[in-house]
């Protein structure tokens, strides 16, 4: 992140980061519902909207979500960092990276731009947007409970951020290769947990697509949103926390071998 940009500039990027993730990313999922009609449909409320099938869904859906993130990566990392996920902004607030009135100001931008996503989701694809795709919002997978699901949403968000800090934030990180990894990870987390929370891992992405649901009249659980939140920023802070531990030069440590730490962050 450059300093030289102003902080109007930097919010920019990040409501319009988020904007994209969230019309591209939840829009496949959404797309996805509307194509797959007829077949046994996932609920992302559970209260009747519709469904996500197999492995090729969520795949595909993850895939949108990583080409999108890394797009956005090289686009904005040097004007905002690209963080385009709440969670990533927490753990930057906790690590000293970010100051506190500027985590502020991305989250309100990151979250107007969820929601202003997600309501772009509605003006291209009309009422099946929210009618049958549910504007793309998580949820649990029919048959699983929301605080297993909330589990999952806090074990993706950890692992999510923990890749951040990884390859954005430690200064050692091979140069260039941070958007192509992480938008990988992020797509392999959504394969995984798709079939069981949806796979948010990002609070923004949460809360965009189910407000969007409640101010267009959509069937809107609001449970999963209380729960999702609570629990990505759990991970988020966990991963904050736990990285700089590992990689954070010790000076007891040996000079050599295992012991020897990885990186400085």
């Amino acid at each position: 992140m450059d300093e030289e940009y102003t902080l109007a500039q930097r919010l920019a990027a990040e409501f319009l980061g988020t904007l994209l993730l969230v019309f591209v990313g939840a829009g496949t999922a959404a797309v996805t519902l509307i194509l797959s009609q007829g077949a046994p449909r996932y609920n992302p409320n559970d209260i009747g909207i519709g469904a996500l099938g197999g492995t090729a869904d969520w795949l595909a859906i993850g895939l949108a979500f990583g080409f999108i993130i890394m797009a956005m990566v090289y686009c904005f990392g040097h004007v905002s960092g690209a963080h385009i996920n709440p969670g990533v902004t927490l753990g930057l607030l906790i690590h000293r990276a970010i100051g506190a009135r500027d985590a502020v100001g991305y989250w309100a931008a990151q979250f107007l731009g969820a929601t202003a996503g997600a309501l772009a989701i509605a003006l291209v694809y009309g009422r099946q947007a929210w009618a049958v795709g549910g504007l793309g919002a998580p949820g649990p997978f029919p048959g699983v409970p929301l605080w297993r699901a909330g589990v999952a949403e806090a074990i993706g968000t950890f692992v999510l951020v923990l890749v951040v800090f990884g390859l954005a934030v430690n200064r050692k990180a091979p140069a260039g290769w941070a958007g192509l990894v992480i938008a990988l990870n992020i797509a392999g987390l959504i394969v995984l947990l798709g079939n069981v929370s949806g796979a948010a891992i990002n609070p923004a992405r949460t809360f965009g697509p189910l407000f969007g649901d409640w101010i267009l009249g959509a069937p809107t659980n609001w449970a999963v949103m209380g729960v999702y939140l609570v629990a990505q920023a759990i991970g988020a802070a966990a991963a904050a926390l736990a990285y700089p531990w590992m990689a954070i030069r010790s000076r007891a440590a040996p000079a050599g071998g295992a012991g020897k730490a990885a990186a400085s962050v």
